[in-house]
């Protein structure tokens, strides 16, 4: 995973007034593609970033394709980098796979900011016959024409002219879209031959996205993506249990709130260093902690059963969604071993011999939900997927059949 923007520790923000009148507030935030107070990320990405829209590093790096598993941090980073451009004066425009059209999605959101930064957006005419061909004469009558409304405008032509103007002051225009993998490949090659062209005429533009791996690298082998090949990708994944745990304890320390080293230590395994279940584990011990000034081991093992609950609903319920047929006998067959699975021992669970049972493994590899572990094994690639797995064989589902039970502390230990 990439290394941290400052550094090789967690990131923090700034105390800010609203940060500390807020301080008793859960500071943690379990929710897909919020910020959190301490970032897990490690490494560069945002300073290469940077470097790349402030010219230091080639055009290239301008345009940029984040891949991972679900509750990664994907967004998160995603909307840095978007923040990292608002900064150096770029402009971004942000598609959604979900609209009727990207495409007309993008014209809009060109025609809006050319509207904003276009200085001939409103045109003067003359509606007298005081206006002559050489201008508007005093006292002619006149009236404020919008230059980009009415008869459509070639999209390219918009974009040139918003590309020109972004550049001309110092800035860019970038194009983000989330979630990439379930875009129109025809919208998209559309949309990105457009980015394409900007960046060959010389004008500062680039494209933001993100999306599952495994999506992901089944839309770079769709013919027509040759632009995004050539985008700078960036893979993340989980971190390790004691910088998982170092966030934790950031996070608190942010608050007028503190957490034992134990507990902090305990919270970062059962994560397991997933950046999603770092925050919920968080939230939820904090919740245990009742009106305590110290978060204990204690509140963490509490909060353990819901932190579970919270992966397999969230994350696992919409990987399993459509994983049916042999591919889920596959999967159920794995359960029988309390670790890795010899692929043999699964072939002969199914009644298949191992190369038929090859074709269900490699689909659910290239799924991301197993993983090869050593010559001839394969293990469950996520937290707490077992879990899931051991729910939807008793239920048929990852539903919840109802909400944990959220206890706090009963007893103070605050002095």
């Amino acid at each position: 995973m990439p290394r941290s923007s400052r550094g090789d520790r967690p990131q923090t923000g700034p105390s800010s007034p609203a940060a500390l009148e807020a301080a008793e507030r859960n500071p943690f935030t379990p929710g897909f593609g919020l910020v959190p107070r301490v970032l897990a990320l490690q490494g560069t990405p945002v300073e290469d970033f940077a470097a790349a829209l402030a010219g230091r590093r080639g055009a290239g790096e301008r345009s940029v394709l984040i891949a991972g598993a679900r509750g990664v941090g994907k967004t998160v980073l995603l909307g840095q980098l978007r923040e990292v451009a608002a900064r150096a004066g770029w402009r971004t425009l942000v598609l959604h796979t979900s609209s009727a059209s990207m495409v007309e999605e993008l014209r809009g959101g060109a025609v809006d900011l050319l509207r904003e930064v276009d200085p001939e957006a409103e045109q003067m005419r003359a509606t007298s016959a005081e206006g002559g061909a050489f201008g508007v004469r005093a006292g002619a009558d006149v009236e404020f024409v919008d230059r980009y409304a009415g008869e459509k405008v070639p999209l390219g032509r918009l974009l040139e002219r918003l590309a020109a103007l972004l550049t001309r002051d110092g800035g860019g225009l970038l194009v983000s879209v989330d979630e990439v993998q379930s875009a129109d490949h025809a919208q998209l090659r559309e949309v990105t031959q457009h980015l394409q062209d900007l960046i060959g005429a010389g004008h500062g533009a680039g494209f933001l996205a993100a999306g599952i791996r495994t999506g992901v690298d089944e839309l770079l082998a769709h013919p027509g993506t040759t632009f995004l090949r050539r985008a700078h990708r960036i893979d993340i994944s989980s971190v390790d249990v004691g910088t998982a745990a170092e966030v934790i304890r950031q996070t608190v320390a942010d608050t007028s709130r503190s957490i034992t080293p134990e507990a902090a230590v305990r919270a970062g395994e059962i994560s397991h260093g997933y950046p999603y279940l770092i925050q919920v584990i968080g939230a939820e011990a904090w919740a245990r902690a009742g009106d305590a000034s110290t978060i204990e081991i204690e509140d963490v093992d509490a909060a353990r059963a819901a932190t579970i609950d919270a992966m397999v609903v969230n994350v696992h319920g919409p990987a399993l969604r459509d994983v049916t047929g042999r591919r889920m006998d596959y999967l159920q067959a794995m359960l029988e071993d309390e670790g890795p699975s010899a692929v043999g021992d699964v072939a002969a669970r199914l009644g298949l011999d191992t190369r038929a049972a090859g074709v269900h493994r490699a689909r659910l590899i290239g799924e991301e939900l197993l993983q090869a572990s050593g010559h001839g094994r394969v293990a469950l690639a996520l937290p707490y997927l077992r879990e899931a797995l051991e729910r939807v064989r008793e239920t048929g589902s990852t539903r919840r059949a109802a909400a944990p039970a959220q206890v706090t502390r009963p007893v103070r230990r605050n002095g």
